[in-house]
């Protein structure tokens, strides 16, 4: 039964206990009382706002109050009971209509834990449109993520059967950003047993948990501290630099970095092609863009472009290279 059904239902039933209880007034009220007047007594009654009677009230009169009364609780206790079974069945519903999605999901991703490391990591898979689902068990942050219209798995990421909810055998990676490293170590554990194929991406709080997350089966391991530290240095001190990104295999890990340089500082390359600057020869470096003095910018040019001094290059490579190469012109 629908929730109008149920509804309908109810007013009805009020009808039916007002028309019953307004022909009992008149009975026992004898041919003074009115069919206002016993239609007005009745509603009274049965919402027990405590109005004066019509008429003073024998003891027929006083008998059949208290039956409206009790029947007035009756109905309200009747409705409470059916709208609370509507709500439970209606998120039972919404709850089943969820997984029914996530059943149907495919090569998609799972995320872990929505703290603030999980939250831009939903964002950004949002943002480039990839299916993925969240494992949570807060329920504040359960009914704020339902909000926001992403499927979620409400239970701890650390049991068996909560990961297996999120289609994990047939997902294509895993984030696991829960607030301890034992609970992400534990959660890659379990992922990795379940789907060897799965890309691993952990968070991890202490250095020496490291080499355990690798072990469990981490593919990639990130620790927002020592990156935070690293990418705020890298601020301070080179303030020139756009951007970084890290390379990390199982034997080492090294920063790739973009730098731009302004080419009027650099008379040696006015009028020279790309090919002929033996940048990339001499210094091992990329020239990953270059910004014209209108402010355009041309991504990956060809080695025939021309260089001039009212470009700025962005270079890209090792930060040792770059250094090398600050240093070899003294900028």
């Amino acid at each position: 039964m629908g929730f109008s059904s149920k509804v309908y239902k109810i007013f009805l039933l009020i009808v039916f206990t007002v028309f019953i209880g307004a022909i009992g007034f008149k009975i026992t009220g004898g041919k003074e009382w009115s069919i206002l007047d016993c239609l007005y007594m009745t509603v009274i009654t049965l919402s027990t706002v405590g109005f004066t009677e019509v008429y003073p009230l024998d003891a027929a009169g006083r008998i059949w109050t208290i039956v409206v009364i009790f029947l007035g609780i009756g109905i309200i206790a009747y409705a409470i009971t059916q709208l609370t079974q509507f709500l439970l069945n209606f998120e039972v519903f919404r709850r089943h209509k969820m997984y029914n999605k996530i059943k149907r999901l495919k090569n998609h991703f799972i995320v872990c834990g929505y703290g603030r490391m999980g939250k831009v990591v939903c964002e950004e898979l949002k943002k480039q449109k990839l299916p993925f689902v969240v494992v949570e068990s807060n329920v504040e942050k359960v009914e704020k993520i339902e909000r926001l219209g992403y499927l979620v798995v409400h239970g701890d990421a650390t049991l068996d059967e909560t990961i297996e909810k999120s289609k994990i055998r047939d997902a294509k990676g895993l984030v696991t950003v829960l607030s301890t490293d034992s609970e992400n170590l534990f959660v890659t554990m379990s992922a990795r047993t379940m789907n060897k194929n799965l890309f691993i991406t952990s968070r991890c709080s202490q250095q020496q948990t490291n080499p355990k997350l690798r072990r469990a089966g981490a593919n990639k391991i990130v620790n927002p501290y020592i990156a935070g530290g690293h990418r705020i240095a890298e601020l301070l001190i080179e303030p020139g630099v756009e951007d970084y990104v890290e390379i990390s295999t199982h034997k080492q890990s090294f920063d790739l970095m973009i730098e731009e340089f302004r080419l009027d500082a650099l008379k040696r390359y006015d009028g020279l092609k790309i090919h002929e600057s033996n940048i990339r020869e001499e210094y091992n470096l990329l020239i990953a863009g270059i910004i014209t003095s209108d402010g355009k910018v041309q991504f990956n040019p060809e080695p025939e472009f021309t260089l001039d001094n009212t470009q700025t290059i962005m270079l890209m490579g090792p930060k040792e290279n770059l250094k090398k190469f600050k240093e070899s012109y003294k900028l």
